[in-house]
């Protein structure tokens, strides 16, 4: 009987609840902050514990990656881009910097720029350009994400670009545990056609997505090739596949919660349209439509950053 008389009080309108459903009021969302709170506390927690049980499952890999790069030029009319082993060294030293530096930009604290790592590859380029992602779960994420914001979708669907580099590596980035993707666009001296009797054009560099075009520098290249054996073999890509999937998890707990809370907004509008119950207050539809965008943006909600 006490349960019985608990689960009315929550979820029915009723005379000891002034009737409205306690899991209505203002105080019990109140609570359900502080218990989200405690959740997400409790998620970090286990994760740095146990992250093969409790962890971020990514499938992302560089075939992947080329592939869908390359549909979306040919939608765009354009040719396909071709994998080089140089972009590719370019990417992975890039990764590389980014984790021993424990930064989260195009360009290094000490002031390396991407041109740099490209360079420093042994890559001689004409035009050259670069895209970063990191927390996304899927190639197809990664690439769809990249399609849809403005500067890195011009990188993919450069003209100009002929060749392509990849890294895509796991670490520890900022606290945090990350999935790095590193994409590199290029043309180089030996893949443009110059015309008989047409001077070569300078090495310029082309802007990147959030990089200020700088001009073509000398660098010490022996430094960045000293790990280039290690490396090749390396960041081709990242399947993890823990127990329990962090985000999965969130948005199933989110979608569950709401979808109660509707089903008790839902009842509770029905339940007083019957008994004819005036209440001096009563939001039910401003309610529903709330937890309505909560579900929504609940399912659009991505890890995934672009730089």
């Amino acid at each position: 009987m006490a349960f019985r008389a608990l689960f009315v009080h929550l979820f029915f309108p009723h005379h000891s609840n002034n009737h409205r459903p306690k899991a209505l009021h203002i105080d019990s969302l109140l609570f359900y902050v502080l218990v989200f709170s405690l959740f997400n506390f409790g998620l970090r927690t286990l994760h740095r514990t146990m992250p093969d049980v409790l962890g971020y499952a990514t499938d992302i890999h560089v075939e992947q990656l080329l592939s869908a790069t390359n549909v979306k030029r040919q939608e765009a009319g354009l040719a396909p881009l071709v994998l080089n082993d140089k972009l590719n060294l370019a990417a992975a030293q890039k990764a590389q910097d980014m984790f021993s530096k424990n930064y989260w930009a195009h360009n290094s604290p000490d002031g390396l720029t991407p041109w740099t790592f490209i360079t420093g590859a042994g890559y001689k380029y004409t035009t050259a350009g670069e895209n970063l992602a990191k927390n996304f779960s899927t190639s197809t994420n990664v690439v769809d994400a990249w399609m849809a914001s403005t500067t890195h979708r011009e990188n993919i669907i450069k003209p100009a670009y002929k060749e392509i580099g990849f890294a895509v590596v796991n670490g520890v980035l900022n606290g945090e545990e990350t999935t790095l993707v590193v994409q590199m666009f290029g043309s180089s001296l030996d893949t443009v056609a110059v015309q008989p009797g047409t001077p070569k054009s300078p090495v310029v560099p082309v802007q990147a997505a959030s990089v200020e075009e700088v001009p073509a520098k000398q660098v010490n290249t022996e430094r960045l090739a000293a790990a280039a054996e290690p490396i090749k073999s390396a960041f081709l890509g990242v399947t993890k596949t823990p127990a329990i999937n962090i985000p999965t998890l969130t948005r199933d707990i989110v979608f569950v919660f709401a979808g109660v809370l509707m089903g008790v907004l839902l009842l509770d509008a029905w339940i007083v349209s019957r008994r004819k119950i005036v209440r001096v207050a009563g939001h039910n539809i401003a309610h529903f439509l709330f937890l309505t965008a909560i579900i929504i943006a609940a399912s659009s909600i991505s890890r995934g950053t672009l730089l």
